[in-house]
């Protein structure tokens, strides 16, 4: 395979040879077009995008855990996660992976969204709701307090697939990380903006003033901005945000520079 630089961001090559037979096949191709093998060596072309990451985990899973049982556990996180894929799937964006107690999904990648960061700011408002849905069963069924933190960074990543394709199709990059850090500090039932998230959305939703706080790994103060307590104006084209209501809340966190 010969690397080739297309001028838009692509960093690997158009096509690649079969192993059993030679044959050049596409690199979106599972298996080749001439013997029918599969593609297992090929990886699909990687390429910077511009995307909004999204990290939705459940708070205190641990605890869920050790009072349900592994058995009833798994039977919350499937529900949850199939409720909250549909929600991404909604908005157009991607489930990158299961993380164990939660989801990441990408809106931007593999398809390129202008308003990527919109729609996974509407997606982590679904998200809240769907989980909202769910714990009001596990309450009943089982007595036990469930939440989510949601966490959304927007940024430049590199997206395709890991390891031969083996791995699948994920996006990688400190916008990943950043992304990550912001659901640890959100708040149980909330969601958490970076600061490159609020940019793009601040003319579509209400974002509180900021304060200076801290982000582990950050090395730097950063800023947060707490709910102004009451809904973002519902006007065509804002984001229906209800601030510290049953839909949880969205934050603004300012990454100093």
């Amino acid at each position: 395979m010969d690397d080739i630089g297309d001028g838009r961001g692509a960093l690997t090559a158009t096509a690649f040879s079969c192993g059993s037979c030679g044959a050049q096949s596409s690199p979106t191709a599972k298996f080749c077009s001439e013997c029918g093998t599969p593609v297992t060596s090929a990886t699909r072309s990687a390429e910077y995008k511009q995307v909004t990451v999204l990290f939705a985990d459940v708070v205190h899973s641990m605890d869920i855990a050790a009072a349900v049982g592994a058995e009833r556990l798994r039977e919350i996180m499937t529900e949850l996660v199939n409720r909250a894929a549909g929600v991404v799937q909604r908005y157009g964006g991607t489930v990158d992976k299961f993380t164990g107690d939660g989801i990441m999904a990408v809106f931007g990648a593999p398809v390129a969204l202008e308003d990527h960061a919109v729609r996974g700011c509407l997606a982590a408002l679904g998200i809240q709701e769907q989980a909202q849905v769910v714990a009001v069963e596990v309450e009943r069924r089982d007595g036990v307090d469930l939440r989510l933190r949601v966490g959304l960074n927007s940024g430049q990543v590199i997206a395709g697939e890991i390891g031969s394709g083996a791995l699948g199709y994920t996006a990688i990059g400190e916008q990943v990380g950043m992304a990550q850090r912001m659901e640890s500090v959100a708040p149980p039932g909330g969601v958490m903006l970076s600061d490159s998230t609020a940019r793009l959305v601040e003319r579509a939703a209400l974002l509180g003033e900021p304060e200076l706080m801290s982000i582990k790994g950050s090395g730097l103060p950063q800023q947060r901005r707490e709910p102004p307590g009451r809904r973002a104006d519902r006007r065509p084209g804002r984001l229906p945000v209800q601030w510290h209501g049953s839909r949880g809340c969205v934050v603004e966190r300012s990454v100093t520079r």
